[in-house]
């Protein structure tokens, strides 16, 4: 009985650093911790593939047209099937130092703007922060929808820039890139076939279906 008690006794000290447990790293450091995402999250640095890696939102709204010369704006295009809500929703171009959204100076969509599909959404830049968001009535002289946003920045075709559409809390939904000297003087920028394509020189058509040059 002795010699029993004493085996007991000596298989609980063996297991007293964890029997049983040695696939657990104990670490605390493996996969899975999401650190990364909600890091990448609150940076608004994500891939842009419509899905909010925080808050879950997605859109079907896409950065469709931009114009960086000559008159300065940005074209919104929802291919549908549904109506967007982007009540909250931002959009930015690219910070020069890390190419990174500037949140900072991001365009907040007010409460109620809405994007039916297959409808455009026309938002003009370099105007006044005085001015507000929007929607306004005083858009393009040359043309195009009769309500539009203001944004205070614009896209400069010298530089080239990223446009970034982004959710109510910074995260990248979807984004449109303007490399350097991408369209001649009276040309835009655009998704062709409209609103799905990869982007090329177009004609600019602000508020309706891109066209080819």
């Amino acid at each position: 009985m002795t010699d029993l008690r004493f085996t007991v006794f000596c298989a609980a000290l063996l297991c007293a650093g964890g029997c049983g447990s040695g696939d657990e790293s104990g670490d605390g450091g493996g996969p899975g911790t999401g650190a990364t995402t909600a890091s990448q999250g609150s940076s608004g640095s994500g891939s842009g593939g419509g899905t909010a890696a925080g808050g879950g939102e997605t859109t079907t709204v896409v950065v469709n047209e931009i114009s960086a010369k000559g008159s300065d704006w940005i074209e919104l295009g929802n291919p549908g099937p549904g109506s967007a809500d982007l009540g909250g929703f931002g959009l930015c171009d690219s910070d020069e130092a890390t190419g990174a959204c500037n949140l900072g100076a991001a365009l907040w969509f007010p409460v109620g703007t809405q994007l039916a599909a297959g409808e455009y959404l026309l938002v003009l830049g370099d105007q006044a922060a005085e001015d507000g968001p929007g929607p306004h009535t005083t858009c393009l002289a040359e043309g195009g929808p009769s309500r539009c946003y203001y944004a205070t920045w614009k896209v400069s075709a010298t530089r080239g820039e990223t446009v970034y559409l982004i959710s109510p809390d910074g995260e990248v939904l979807t984004r449109l890139e303007y490399p350097i000297e991408a369209a001649a003087e009276g040309q835009t920028w655009g998704r062709l076939p409209d609103m799905t394509g990869e982007p090329a020189a177009t004609a600019p058509t602000p508020g309706a279906e891109n066209a080819a040059l």
